[in-house]
């Protein structure tokens, strides 16, 4: 019978993970209830409007698949939420390897990993999903010792890898965490030969991406293609319009921010937490380094600084996560300071707001909470 302790520590971890989980779905789903979000919903929808085009490869397999009208926004929810199921998984098996301890906790329910999609549900169910469901097979290809499951798991991730990097070619920049998962400790079989189509996969993406990148033209084909598969022009408004904008037009409103996103600075010192308390980081700090070099560029593309951040903790954690428990074990973590580092902070997906907005940047599950508690109170009054 389990422990006390254990009990305690399992409660704490499902509740976390529970309470980001029901925020994020119901959050979004009253998102697509209203007809969907024009990043949120509208980036996925991103097709080939009689052409090929960057990013367009999942939004031209779903509208060619679904039928016209708002069923499509609810069968693209669906496999939004799905595609998280296997993280949750994952993470949910490495809590159990690890006995529930406060050190997994930490890494497993931190505000920057998957409870991010809960303490700001806008930040969450966008295409870098695709990556990290790559990588956790990457992680399942490496546990597993039966040959078939190893090799069904390596071509899947092969196979949503691409998906990946053809829907949106940032994803390409979480190539480093693919190589550690091939190449570092004991190497998957033919690793080289994987890293090499894994790399040359993403080269090829961002190349067309480069290529194909869109003219000014282009939202206003995109957008019709939304009004003729039966949806609404609203949706035309995010993701499709920044569709016919150049590099400048990203890396002026980065500049015109920069004030506003020094506050993340903060935010990237606690997600990182769990990872410099640990000895993997000591071990693996070159694959950790390459890993955020990676990532960087899209602190000078985007404005999604939060997203970002989000992206190169929960790449790293899935790494960390096949490594053994004395590398990822740490007495910082007791119980007091894992609660508390749950529980208080959460990280804005962006910030192109002053900083004395109500709300920035105070997220997380205390605030996710307190907010269902006024809700619950107005509602009665």
């Amino acid at each position: 019978m389990p422990s006390r302790a254990l009990l305690v520590r399992r409660l704490t971890a499902l509740v976390v993970l529970g309470a980001a989980l029901w925020s994020g779905v119901g959050g979004y789903a009253i998102t697509v209830q209203r007809g969907g979000g024009d990043h949120q919903t509208a980036d996925w929808l991103i097709s080939y409007p009689g052409e090929f085009l960057r990013r367009g490869l999942f939004g031209e397999l779903l509208l060619r698949s679904t039928p016209p009208g708002t069923a499509t926004l609810w069968i693209l929810f669906a496999i939004q939420v799905a595609l998280y199921l296997p993280i949750l998984l994952y993470v949910l098996w490495f809590l159990e390897r690890r006995s529930w301890s406060w050190s997994a906790i930490a890494l497993a329910c931190s505000p920057a990993g998957l409870a991010f999609i809960g303490w700001d549900v806008v930040g969450g169910f966008r295409k870098e999903v695709l990556g990290f469901v790559a990588l956790v097979l990457l992680a399942a290809a490496r546990h597993s010792g039966n040959g078939l499951v190893k090799a069904a798991a390596l071509v899947g991730s092969v196979g949503v890898w691409t998906l990946a990097v053809f829907s949106w070619e940032s994803i390409a920049f979480m190539l480093p965490a693919v190589l550690f998962l091939l190449l570092a400790g004991t190497p998957l079989p033919l690793g080289r030969v994987f890293a090499g189509v894994f790399s040359g996969i993403a080269a090829v993406a961002v190349g067309l991406s480069v290529v194909f990148h869109g003219s000014a033209e282009t939202p206003a084909r995109l957008c019709q293609s939304l009004i003729d598969h039966g949806l609404s022009p609203d949706l035309c408004t995010g993701a499709i319009a920044w569709m016919g904008r150049d590099l400048n037009d990203s890396l002026q409103l980065v500049q015109q921010n920069l004030a506003v996103h020094s506050g993340y600075l903060a935010m990237a010192a606690l997600a990182a937490l769990p990872i410099v308390t640990t000895g993997w980081l000591r071990r693996y700090w070159p694959w950790a380094l390459a890993m955020l070099v990676g990532i960087a560029p899209l602190f000078v593309l985007g404005i999604d600084y939060g997203r970002w951040i989000h992206i190169l903790f929960l790449e790293i954690a899935i790494c960390m996560m096949v490594a053994s428990a004395e590398l990822l074990e740490s007495r910082h973590w007791t119980g007091l300071s894992t609660l508390l580092y749950v529980v208080l902070w959460g990280i804005p997906h962006a910030a192109p707001t002053a900083a004395n907005v109500a709300g920035w940047p105070f997220k997380g599950l205390l605030a996710t909470v307190i907010g269902w508690v006024q809700t619950g109170l107005l509602g009665l009054g």
